[in-house]
């Protein structure tokens, strides 16, 4: 029962017997005729010590929205604990996370540095000289010459050098040659064809110019 000269209040802090356990609350306090009267905490909520509440605590809601899935679940006793989902660290937390963030993706031309945990952020670096990636892993330019090909564009820190076989070097000088055989093959032949004409023309000319003249000796006659 309650000292009817100090408040119920005071009376909590300073007798055991007018607070409530664990999991349980006030259901009515003391009175100088009465003592505290207690009742279980409903589903989804808890007293984790001895106290004087009128209602219990309310367990924590672990929203995927903000990043949070349930480590260990509410019970009569304990709050809920909420975890950041794979991916996601921790950005609000003073005894329980509250919200987390997306770990940060590493841009091409860099690296992970750090691996993003629970409680930190992903750690970018960016590629040395020489080597490219495209955000996780450095990779060294390839060396097109060490391969005995030819580097036909040179890499960057996003993209490989690209090479190509080194037959293509002596290739296309052989393909103008054919060309350029081809072409005064083609041109002596046309040239051949012109005389050859120009020939038989000549020969229909001269064959055409002598009966005229005989015929012009024999009208003389």
């Amino acid at each position: 029962m309650c000292d009817p000269g100090k408040s119920w209040i005071r009376q909590l802090f300073t007798h055991h017997h007018n607070r409530c356990r664990l999991r349980k609350r006030v259901y009515k306090h003391c009175d100088e005729f009465t003592s505290t009267t207690c009742d279980s905490c409903p589903a989804m909520t808890y007293t984790n010590t001895p106290n004087g509440l009128t209602q219990c605590l309310s367990c924590s809601v672990c929203d995927p929205s903000n990043g949070l899935r349930v480590k260990q679940a509410c019970t009569l006793i304990s709050n809920t604990v909420c975890e950041p989902l794979p991916g996601y660290y921790c950005i609000d937390m003073f005894s329980n996370c509250k919200k987390a963030r997306k770990h940060s993706s590493c841009s091409p031309g860099q690296y992970i540095n750090q691996t993003g945990t629970e409680f930190s952020d992903t750690v970018c670096d960016d590629c040395p000289a020489g080597s490219y990636s495209n955000g996780t892993l450095c990779k060294l330019h390839t060396n097109c010459e060490s391969l005995g090909k030819i580097t036909i564009k040179k890499g960057t820190d996003t993209t490989d050098a690209e090479c190509s076989n080194r037959a293509s070097s002596y290739l296309l000088p052989l393909i103008l040659c054919l060309c350029l055989l081809l072409f005064i093959v083609t041109t002596v032949i046309i040239v051949k064809g012109k005389n050859k004409l120009n020939c038989r023309l000549s020969q229909v000319t001269t064959h055409d110019i002598q009966p005229r003249n005989g015929q012009a000796s024999l009208a003389s006659v």
